[in-house]
């Protein structure tokens, strides 16, 4: 592919200053879930270390829960960047956004977590599920870019390619607002379509190739 090798020859990307970056406020990001596990106090020590650790677990399942979650946008970020080639102001501004929904995750994550054992979890999932309705679209935006330099001939493999990447984010649109409209009525189906987008969204390039091998059929 002549434009991916265009990319790969380049030995200072004019992206690489906004992609490392990126890549700060994403390990910013996961440092700060790991902040919200505490350790026991001694009040809490009074039950035994075990049963303090045990009574901790909505702690780790929100670290669990938006560890992954980073760790799909990173790829994605990732994915997306390998085929984005000039930099513009107007990129600047989509990945600001990005990164704004990035930084946001941990708080939504704690939410969603306590609310299993205490709160209202109907109400977590859908504060949740308004976060994640904006993600695929900021990716979505993001996948404007791909391939944009214009002084390179692409194939029509590229070509194909990039509009299968731009359709995946809008299917995660798509999924992301019946998720949320599902929310209302069953939670424990909601979270499994939740589990299943990100289960897609860890395999962006082979999610890519099948909707592009779908379309080309």
């Amino acid at each position: 592919m002549e434009g991916s090798e265009k990319k790969k020859n380049n030995t200072t990307s004019e992206t690489s200053r906004l992609e490392a970056f990126s890549d700060g406020v994403f390990a910013i990001a996961i440092t700060i879930l790991i902040l919200e596990i505490k350790v026991p106090n001694h009040a809490e020590l009074q039950s035994g270390l075990f049963n303090a650790l045990l009574a901790k677990w909505p702690s780790y399942l929100s670290f669990f829960i938006g560890f992954f979650t980073i760790l799909v946008c990173w790829i994605n970020h990732h994915f997306l960047f390998e085929r984005i080639y000039i930099n513009k102001h107007s990129l600047i501004l989509a990945n600001s956004f990005n990164l704004f929904l990035v930084s946001f995750v941990a708080f939504p994550t704690a939410i969603l977590a306590q609310s299993f054992i205490e709160g209202d979890l109907q109400l977590a999932v859908q504060l949740f599920g308004i976060g994640y309705i904006l993600m695929p679209c900021s990716y979505r935006i993001l996948s404007a870019f791909v391939n944009n330099d214009n002084t390179v001939p692409y194939s029509s493999e590229e070509k194909s390619l990039k509009k299968a990447i731009k359709r995946i984010y809008e299917i995660a649109i798509v999924h992301t607002i019946v998720t949320f409209i599902i929310s209302f009525y069953s939670v424990p189906l909601s979270l499994f379509l939740y589990v299943i987008l990100f289960s897609m969204f860890l395999f962006p390039a082979t999610y890519s190739k099948l909707v592009m091998k779908f379309h080309d059929n």
